[in-house]
């Protein structure tokens, strides 16, 4: 998964868009006919692990929506369905543009949704700057990407690094007893190296002692010079910053050369991991954007969506960003009170909106403030165990299998 970050692919344009019937473009802002969505979605070529099941999660979604009458549109006095243009961009840069182009001038979709993954995020915002339409994109995470000036661009990514890992430590300030000291093990990527340099200095401002800073190679198979050094340090919390596949070999090492620690928390904790790691995973704790069980808005609908299209948030934890850009359009469109790009526009700007992990809240760039729940393994399953109030099982401290 980690050199899906890095890598740009070309490749050739895919046609045949599903959720769009007939040839004919569509009415552009009809109170007459559905309210029309276009987005591409990953579902060959290297991100298509992530994203497979969503061309499923996307038509459930409008059935969903639609068995309510759709979006309530003021200036229609009524409520009006939604339909979404769904293509394929095959995980490519280039055939992203060139879809969204056809979109725009060939399909007139109303709005744009999606899509994912910061190397998209570069080269596709334009095109709707280009033709005025908004474009509420899903996991482009990259805040960078959010500087260009773009007014018709914003996005759903869930967390963002400022808040990645809020929670975690605020329950590692209200455990009992408290954590002193910190070792961070960091992949060797712009994203993680960027989670780690936010996340050293909380911990350190926190009154935790910095004892360990160790970046590795996403090709590191043999993590034992590493470990030795953890040992040696002795770390009540060992933060491992990485993405799923990369560390696999680090926690089968960790748990082979028996490191201990109050806990040992991984920032993406995944289904992936779970199934590559087996019982080494027990215990462990990380973030996820949002999980069933969590009551907020429009959770009921989102948690009849993923059982639909039989989409586990465990397994595909970038779910929440891609239909949180759907909620916040439709929600958008609401506002707005009318199917008119302009409006919508004006109602995205420093917007806030309702999703199932709480508000999103965009600032002037288009970029939200969107966090994450901190889970931990328990007995092979995934529990939230922070915030309290919220939490689908009781946090088990210090971590029992890391003793």
């Amino acid at each position: 998964m980690e050199k899906c970050v890095r890598r740009l692919f070309a490749g050739a344009l895919v046609l045949g868009a599903v959720g769009f019937s007939g040839t004919a473009a569509a009415k552009l802002g009809s109170c007459n006919d559905p309210i029309v969505l276009g987005t591409t979605l990953s579902e060959t070529g290297p991100f298509s692990t992530l994203a497979d099941k969503w061309r499923k999660l996307t038509e459930v979604f409008a059935e969903e929506v639609n068995k309510t009458g759709g979006v309530m549109v003021k200036a229609c006095n009524k409520k009006v369905p939604i339909k979404f243009v769904i293509y394929d961009d095959q995980s490519v840069p280039a055939t992203a543009v060139s879809l969204y182009e056809k979109m725009a001038t060939v399909d007139n979709v109303d709005f744009f949704v999606g899509p994912d993954w910061s190397s998209m995020g570069g080269p596709v915002p334009p095109v709707g700057e280009k033709h005025k339409i908004p474009m509420v994109t899903a996991n482009i995470a990259t805040p960078a990407l959010y500087d260009r000036g773009l007014k018709y661009f914003w996005g759903t990514p869930f967390p963002v690094v400022p808040r990645w890992s809020e929670r975690y430590f605020d329950m590692l300030s209200k455990v009992n007893p408290k954590p002193q000291s910190i070792f961070f093990v960091t992949h060797d990527n712009p994203v993680m190296k960027g989670i780690t340099g936010y996340w050293t200095k909380k911990a350190e401002a926190q009154g935790m002692k910095l004892v360990g800073n160790e970046t590795f190679s996403p090709d590191l198979k043999d993590f034992t010079a590493m470990i030795s050094k953890i040992r040696a340090a002795k770390p009540d919390i060992v933060y491992i910053s990485s993405f799923d596949g990369a560390s696999v070999p680090l926690v089968q090492q960790m748990r082979q050369l028996k490191v201990k620690a109050m806990d040992v928390h991984h920032v993406m904790l995944t289904g992936s991991l779970s199934r590559q790691v087996g019982k080494d995973i027990e215990g462990m704790t990380g973030e996820l954007a949002w999980y069933p069980g969590i009551k907020g808005a429009y959770s009921d609908l989102v948690e009849t969506v993923m059982k639909r299209s039989d989409v586990s948030m465990f397994d595909y934890i970038w779910t929440l960003g891609r239909l949180s850009s759907y909620l916040v359009m439709m929600q958008a469109i609401e506002k707005a009170g009318a199917i008119d790009r302009e409006k919508v526009k004006e109602a995205l700007y420093k917007g806030t909106f309702k999703s199932p992990a709480g508000d999103i809240v965009f600032d002037e760039r288009g970029f939200p403030d969107n966090g994450a729940f901190t889970v931990q393994m328990q007995g092979g399953k995934v529990n939230v165990v922070w915030p309290p109030e919220v939490a689908t099982g009781k946090l088990a401290w210090p971590s029992p299998t890391w003793q």
